[in-house]
């Protein structure tokens, strides 16, 4: 599933050059078809379009190609602002991923895309396809549209759930293969079991660095690959988890007698957690696996004071100008200056409070790592250098 907003997009891309191609085959053939073959003089489908001057849309008639681009660029847009945000929050209102087989949850989400985007979809489609000839009446559009609904709905649900979305799912695995060994640089001066704790602001270029530092060194790196790994280990889905980790725990979310601890994010006991709660045991196990192997790039979840008892342990902090940070998150995520103000002091208030609920230190604090590097001054390559410089003493 996708793992960051290109991901989504791309996915989003590949539903809706199917899925459109899909409907318009389904109204040009299974809907008009015998119209369009009964056209005068008219062998076919194609043919009688084709006599007929072309599709009416708009109130003018106008070619296939010409339809299927005007309808892609519809269903791309409400995919990405509507369908893709809003079904996976409907899908988790109705259920709790950590209950629920992936796969009924994928179905709940497929459904609530569905529901979202037949309604929508077919409304517009009432709009373009309106006979203006007859002039324009408010009560015959809405009527065109539920009747568009009513044809729509079960083409839609039924493709999408048995065809469109495990073909979606399948080429998009095959675009994003992960490679399972990563060619390396070798290090010859530096352990091979040495580990890097990673913490970063928001938008500093951290993870970049981070990961880029873990192909140099041939170390593994653990970052998003936590995400799929605690999902398969909860039998959530990978999104869910990622909306749920590194935020702090909620009043509700603590059971009474751990507030009386002072290890409380510890307690094992499983029948009393929330999600929340259980995402942050699975992947405090899985970073101390991976500690416990080969050298290990970490990435957040507070990596350096769940291993701070661990040997040849080098805690890192990324950090950067706040300007620079928010050109960065413009350019990232094509958003004005103002948004990407309040994202920063979003998620750095979010990761402040999960690292400094659950650890009793200070998050950002220069006392708390034992590298903290400016980003922005230094530049990635720069700062790896100082990085393996460090490593070299250990």
């Amino acid at each position: 599933m996708p793992q960051n907003q290109f991901q989504r997009m791309t996915f989003a891309l590949i539903t809706v050059i199917i899925t459109v191609h899909a409907y318009v085959f389904y109204s040009l053939y299974v809907i008009n078809g015998s119209y369009f073959s009964s056209i005068e003089g008219a062998t076919g489908v194609i043919d009688g379009i084709n006599k007929q001057g072309g599709v009416y849309a708009f109130g003018h008639y106008m070619p296939i190609w010409a339809i299927i681009l005007i309808e892609f660029c519809l269903a791309y847009l409400l995919e990405n602002i509507m369908g893709s945000p809003c079904s996976f929050k409907l899908a988790l209102k109705v259920f709790n991923p950590a209950e629920t087989h992936h796969m009924f949850f994928e179905t709940a989400i497929i459904c609530a895309t569905v529901g979202l985007m037949c309604p929508a979809m077919s409304f517009l489609a009432a709009w373009m396809y309106y006979p203006y000839y007859a002039g324009f009446n408010l009560f015959t559009l809405l009527a065109n549209w539920l009747k568009l609904v009513c044809y729509n709905f079960p083409f839609a649900y039924f493709s999408q759930l048995f065809f469109i979305q495990p073909l979606v799912r399948t080429i998009f695995k095959l675009i994003f293969v992960r490679e399972k060994h990563e060619k390396a640089i070798p290090q010859t001066a530096i352990s091979s079991n040495c580990i890097i704790t990673v913490g970063r602001e928001f938008c500093s270029g951290g993870a970049e660095t981070a990961k880029k530092l873990a192909d140099r060194l041939g170390y593994q790196f653990l970052d998003k690959e936590l995400i799929d790994q605690t999902a398969k280990e909860l039998n959530m889905m990978p999104e869910y988890v990622e909306e749920t980790e590194e935020k702090p725990a909620g009043f509700f979310d603590i059971p009474p007698h751990w507030v009386l601890s002072a290890n409380w994010y510890i307690d094992d006991s499983e029948n009393v957690m929330s999600n929340s709660m259980k995402i942050m045991k699975v992947q405090k196990q899985i970073i101390q696996k991976y500690a416990e192997k080969s050298g290990v790039v970490i990435v957040g979840r507070t990596a350096d004071q769940i291993l701070k008892d661990y040997p040849n342990v080098l805690s890192v902090f990324f950090h950067a100008d706040k300007k620079k940070r928010i050109a960065r998150c413009q350019k990232l995520s094509a958003c004005d200056e103002e948004k990407a103000r309040k994202a920063i002091k979003k998620m750095d208030k979010l990761r402040a409070d999960y690292y400094n609920t659950n650890t009793g230190k200070v998050w950002g604090s220069q006392n708390t790592y034992d590298m903290y590097l400016d980003l922005g001054e230094l530049g990635t390559d720069a700062a790896i250098d100082q990085i393996i410089s460090q490593l070299k003493g250990m």
